[in-house]
């Protein structure tokens, strides 16, 4: 990935710690679309638009994004790759036990939110046979069945899209590291509503936890799987 507005005391502590490694790939991939929701897609028209209808929404970003992730899925199935959704959801009894709500006005008792607001966009709708993960939490591998699927697929590489960057996105991939899997981020299949935390959480991931590329490098990665 590019860095962008480093100055050379950071060339050099970066020269000097080592990081920003590449880990590189496995043998066994699992396409991991975190959070496709209308809700943090939102409509595909600029940000403060999109906003208007749905509040947590990235809007025109998150779409280019969609259309990049729509070209790996494509591949992942051809290919047999497994694919898994998560899907940000707490129920409205439950938002009392919410530490993210209550860093936020909460949107989700607003009447005005639309209905579909936690459905997958219908460009990336999963297939019946596909597995889409319930999750409470940042981190879809945080309290749901995820990590024993992985497990039992012998998954090593974990290919991570969706949004946000610097929440959802980010919570998966330190786990997934944490969980020792080779974790790619598709930087061109990320979007996040603060142009600053995409850059810089792209930036933190790929130089601790993760490598971050592009779409064309996991394209030619799937189809030599």
């Amino acid at each position: 990935m590019k860095k962008k507005g480093f100055s050379e005391i950071d060339e050099k502590i970066m020269e000097v710690t080592g990081y920003g490694a590449k880990r590189g790939y496995g043998h066994n991939p699992a396409l991991i679309i975190i959070d496709a929701q209308n809700m943090y897609v939102g409509l595909d028209k600029p940000i403060l638009e999109s906003l208007e209808v749905y509040p947590l929404s990235v809007g025109e970003k998150a779409w280019r994004a969609v259309e990049k992730i729509k070209n790996l899925l494509n591949i992942a199935r051809a290919k047999k790759i497994p694919v898994f959704y998560s899907i940000d959801f707490v129920p409205l009894e439950e938002l009392k036990f919410s530490s993210f709500v209550r860093k936020r006005i909460s949107f989700e008792k607003k009447k005005e939110i639309p209905a579909d607001k936690n459905s997958i966009v219908n460009l990336l709708k999963p297939r019946d046979s596909e597995i889409v993960i319930y999750k409470r939490y940042a981190s879809a591998l945080f309290g749901t069945p995820l990590i024993s699927f992985l497990n039992s697929l012998n998954c090593d590489t974990l290919i991570v899209v969706g949004f946000i960057t610097s929440g959802c996105v980010r919570a998966f991939v330190i786990d997934a590291s944490s969980y020792n899997f080779n974790v790619v981020v598709v930087e061109d299949c990320v979007a996040d509503r603060f142009e600053l935390s995409h850059e810089v959480n792209l930036f933190d991931m790929n130089s601790r936890y993760a490598d971050v590329v592009y779409a064309d490098e996991v394209i030619d990665y799937f189809k030599k799987v």
